[in-house]
């Protein structure tokens, strides 16, 4: 039985995780891959719709579709589970199904982290409503700075990732998978702030 902690991901999750890793722009933060290092922290679980998700944000030539590839080839391995026989509504709480089934399978594995970027969205409450234990949320900026504290990742490496994804804010990246649009968004300036002073001072 695996020590690592369970945890379940959501597609905006890999993603946002593997953009700085195929993003060549000199603002790109380099020196780790802090998609490989949540694969290498936790027992990560996905619902067999992700990877339906990452195959649809492929092949445009974007910098999305290059990070939907390397996920692909980073997790092809991981354990899927099929959740389309399950009894309660896959949109309750007025989720999309991937964001349903990434909740509902958070909780029939008893999860020790449900890992979604849908923060600042009313998603994000409706996926605590959802959860059987709201505790096991979080979103890529918290456990980047996690990683950052236990030696995984660069502290400066870090540090220059949250820099990085602030500036999607200003040069937004979207694409449409599974019926319905992802975006990379910027990341709160006021979350990040208080995560630097919590982790990195």
């Amino acid at each position: 039985m695996s020590e690592k902690a369970v945890a379940v991901v959501d597609t905006n999750v890999l993603l946002n995780l593997a953009l700085p890793v195929v993003d060549s722009r000199p603002h790109a933060p380099s020196g780790a891959d802090p998609l490989k290092a949540l694969l290498l922290t936790y027992d990560i679980h996905v619902p067999e719709r992700v990877f339906g998700e990452l195959t649809d944000a492929t092949g445009s030539g974007d910098l999305l579709s290059a990070a939907a590839d390397l996920v692909l080839h980073a997790v092809h391995a991981l354990p899927t589970h099929d959740v389309d026989d399950r009894s309660d509504d896959p949109r309750a709480y007025s989720l999309d199904r991937g964001e349903s089934e990434c909740t509902w399978l958070a909780n029939k594995l008893g999860a020790d982290l449900l890992l979604t970027d849908e923060f600042n969205t009313t998603n994000y409450l409706f996926v605590t409503f959802a959860l059987d234990d709201r505790n096991i949320l979080f979103i890529s900026p918290h456990i980047l700075y996690t990683r950052a504290t236990t030696d995984v990742l660069p502290t400066e490496h870090v540090a220059a990732a949250l820099t990085y994804y602030r500036k999607q804010r200003r040069e937004p990246t979207t694409s449409v998978v599974g019926g319905s649009q992802v975006e990379t968004k910027g990341w709160d300036g006021q979350y990040i702030a208080q995560l630097r002073q919590l982790y990195l001072h």
